[in-house]
């Protein structure tokens, strides 16, 4: 008699499937955290975010780190998204996460400024900004004050124009906050006159400051040079810890670029850069502001190789 045998199969659920799967420990959660956050920022460049993030919780986690390591804010629609994203999580994630935070945005309206403004305020563990001449010493405040992890490290500012002084003098004392900064940009000269001294002194002591760029434009006026040229010369006789002091000549919108090493302002910066090796002389292009978030390490760079070619 023969005997009839019927197999069953049974199809198991996916859902169930990827619960196994993200059960089991990654391998790539056995290396170093330094080399699976440099395999992981490989994979973001072919794999959306949302894929590699549902492979386990401490992943998901590395891919944070990563996503928002630098936050670049240059347009609406970032902004607009990234204001989203703050209402979804707690102000200690972008504290924890936000490392450099550069805002180069021109807002076209006061909501715009609003969330970008709040976008700031948010990310009060940055050690790097980058900010634009429509966001003042305000802004700059509300991430320096009350820092008790040693606070800014490197600021980068599109040109003087958003320092309100007196705003800064009456309500945002930078006085106490302003020492762990090294690195101050100020990548621009403004529409009107900035001294050296008055952007030092709205930050306070600065008493770790070791690299500085000053801005200046050609064919302005001529006691303003002078002026300019005096408290350069102040400023490297009383920061001896001065490293470098970068000063970049730009040429006015009208003129050749040519203009530039043939000015006066060149001629007397030049000397000074003769008599301390400190300084660091170049001619600056309009379209260098729009590379300040990105190559910053790359500048200075540049300035120590050409200190390097001097001694």
């Amino acid at each position: 008699m023969a005997t009839l045998t019927t197999t069953v199969s049974q199809t198991r659920p996916r859902r169930f499937s990827l619960s196994l799967v993200s059960a089991r420990p990654s391998p790539l959660l056995k290396l170093p955290a330094e080399l699976v956050l440099d395999i992981l920022e490989l994979s973001l460049s072919e794999t959306k975010p949302s894929t590699l993030a549902i492979i386990s919780k401490v992943i998901s986690c590395f891919v944070d780190i990563i996503l928002y390591r630098t936050v670049v804010l240059h347009s609406k629609e970032s902004i607009t998204l990234f204001h989203r994203t703050t209402l979804s999580r707690p102000v200690s994630f972008f504290a924890s996460h936000v490392k450099k935070l550069v805002v180069s945005y021109k807002p076209q309206n006061l909501i715009n400024f609003q969330r970008a403004q709040q976008a700031i305020s948010v990310c009060g563990g940055a050690r790097s900004l980058v900010l634009s001449m429509w966001f003042g010493m305000d802004c700059l405040a509300s991430i320096m004050q009350g820092r008790a992890d040693g606070g800014v490290s490197e600021v980068i500012l599109h040109s003087p124009d958003g320092m309100a002084m007196e705003s800064l003098r009456k309500n945002l004392p930078l006085e106490t906050h302003s020492d762990s900064v090294t690195h101050l940009r100020v990548c621009e000269p403004g529409e009107g006159w900035t001294a050296p001294d008055d952007i030092l002194r709205s930050f306070g002591t600065l008493r770790g400051l070791t690299h500085l760029q000053l801005a200046r434009r050609i064919n302005s006026n001529v006691d303003n040079d002078r002026k300019f040229e005096e408290q350069v010369r102040t400023i490297l006789q009383t920061r001896p810890t001065l490293a470098i002091l970068a000063v970049v000549i730009y040429p006015q919108p009208w003129a050749p670029e040519e203009d530039v090493s043939e000015s006066d302002i060149w001629g007397t910066m030049r000397e000074v850069a003769e008599q301390d090796s400190r300084v660091v002389l170049s001619q600056g292009k309009i379209e260098d502001w729009g590379k300040s978030g990105q190559s910053d390490r790359d500048f200075w760079m540049r300035a120590v190789s050409e200190i390097s070619k001097v001694t």
